[in-house]
């Protein structure tokens, strides 16, 4: 069912977001004061997926749309998942067992042992993933946070950017093993300088068949790894993007309540002070920065009369200018209801009347301390919920991208990089900054909460009680940050830098 959900939204000044009025559209805002915001970014959902994508994955994860419904179409790409990388596994053991046995190769014990662990582990991170993406889908609360939203790397949503990753890694890895498929080399020119020519299994003396199967497998296998992975990866980017705008409007109702706590204080405590408010705590990039702040000491002359009553010195706007504010607009959204007993899988039907599970709308007032913890509470849940079901997914890829470019290095030590090779080992290490920004972009913002909280006497106690709660996103209790992610692409340099310097030292 589709319904109409109007969000109401205001432009900063300088080309931001500000803080939603009241119901009825009326700005509210404190004579004097710019509508400037610590706040930047969106702090409204997006709508969720159509119809027809859902009807596409509950057919091919086997989600029930109606009681009698079959997952026929489910059962058979599960047996051709879970076949293809068993065909893989046991071809694969099979070709380096020959391998290490082999006088016609240098592949040793220990090469032959690696290779097929790092197979294994790329086997069973599909399979994995197949059964993750079954279970992200029919939990009422992901369907919930699921939105048609995440976060944007140079403007390009970082869904499509881990696609196109993805499918490129896919076809490099089949198009550098297309020597499998090779028939049987009937010259007698066949030597080890050669023998990328043609099949591996002629190399080692053993049918070409089994090579064949095994590279059949791999290219059906990594097209459903692709899949898979692929839905856990937009589960991931999106429910990660609804936690920081969830985030950010908690930060918009705490500068709210700042701004009037605030504003109380100064009435009281500051009265023969200069004039000062939070705006001027507020840094934004952007060159506009200019048009918020002018020169009034015109004004102080005058006695401050007529804006907001402040002394002289450097002061804001008129708040009779009217802001520059973006019009009203209208989204389609789809509401995801139960439909009874129908069957697991919450369908997606007309709004019953009831609400979203966020109100869009933020009316500035002055927060209890109760009301701040169970907003805090219920975004930290919502946080450890994502944490606990992707951090063994998270860990697993990480791990899997680990190994495979550690052995490839190593690998590189005694031969020369193909370009293949080099495209092999570079796109997985894209993953790794795509998958933890999602992460990292929620821990940032919910870092910002407790230094958003306007401190009062009451407040002391909920203090002691943030600190030893902060809002992250977890793997296995690890907070993942761009410090974290700057500390990879760091450890990356350094390795490039030590290979190209053992290269350097062996040519010498």
């Amino acid at each position: 069912g589709l319904q109409h959900v109007p969000y109401h939204q205001q432009r900063l000044q300088g080309g931001g977001q500000g803080t939603t009025g009241s119901p009825s559209g009326n700005n509210t805002r404190t004579p004097g004061e710019a509508p400037l915001s610590h706040v930047k970014g969106r702090i409204t959902p997006a709508k969720k997926i159509p119809y027809w994508l859902w009807v596409l994955i509950a057919k091919s994860l086997g989600i029930k749309l109606h009681e009698k419904d079959k997952p026929i179409i489910s059962a058979v790409l599960h047996i051709l998942t879970f076949g293809s990388a068993l065909g893989i596994f046991l071809t694969n053991a099979w070709v380096c067992g020959y391998n290490i046995s082999s006088q016609n190769t240098k592949i040793d014990i220990l090469d032959g042992t690696v290779s097929i662990m790092v197979m294994s582990f790329f086997c069973g991170l599909g399979v994995y993933s197949h059964r993750l993406a079954y279970r992200l889908f029919v939990h009422p609360k992901f369907l919930d946070m699921l939105r048609l939203h995440s976060k944007t790397i140079f403007k390009i949503n970082s869904a499509l950017v881990i696609f196109i990753v993805l499918l490129s890694f896919v076809l490099v890895l089949n198009m550098s093993t297309l020597n499998y498929v090779y028939s049987f080399d009937t010259t007698d020119n066949i030597t080890m300088e050669n023998n990328t020519d043609i099949n591996p299994c002629q190399v080692v003396d053993i049918s070409v068949q089994v090579c064949q199967v095994y590279w059949i497998c791999q290219m059906v296998f990594s097209v459903f790894f692709l899949v898979w992975n692929l839905l856990v990866a937009v589960v991931l980017v999106s429910v990660a993007r609804t936690q920081t705008i969830s985030i950010r409007r908690f930060l918009k109702e705490l500068e709210a309540d700042a701004k009037l706590l605030d504003n109380q204080f100064r009435a009281k405590f500051s009265r023969n002070e200069s004039s000062c408010n939070l705006n001027q705590y507020i840094w934004t990039d952007d060159d506009s920065i200019a048009d918020y702040f002018t020169a009034r000491d015109q004004t102080a002359v005058n006695g401050g009369d007529g804006n907001g009553g402040n002394g002289g010195g450097v002061g804001l706007q008129s708040a009779d200018q009217p802001p520059r504010q973006r019009s009203s607009f209208s989204d389609l959204q789809l509401r995801i209801g139960r439909s009874g007993s129908v069957s697991r899988f919450e369908q997606l039907v007309e709004n019953s009347g009831e609400g979203s599970s966020e109100d869009n709308t933020i009316e500035p007032h002055i927060m209890s301390v109760q009301e701040m913890m169970h907003k805090h509470w219920r975004i930290s849940m919502s946080v450890r919920l994502a944490s606990v079901a992707l951090q063994r997914w998270m860990s697993s890829i990480t791990l899997m991208i680990t190994a495979w470019t550690a052995i490839r290095m190593v690998y590189w030590l005694s031969h020369t990089p193909s370009l293949y090779g080099i495209f092999m080992f570079i796109l997985p290490l894209l993953l790794l900054p795509l998958l933890a920004s999602s992460y990292s972009e929620v821990n940032y913002e919910g870092a910002k909460i407790i230094q958003s909280i306007l401190p009062t006497n009451e407040r002391i106690e909920m203090f002691q009680y943030l600190y030893g709660q902060p809002i992250k996103m977890t793997v296995y209790g690890h907070a993942v940050t761009y410090g974290t992610i700057g500390t990879v692409v760091a450890g990356i340099l350094a390795a490039f830098a030590s290979k190209i310097f053992l290269q350097e030292i062996n040519m010498i």
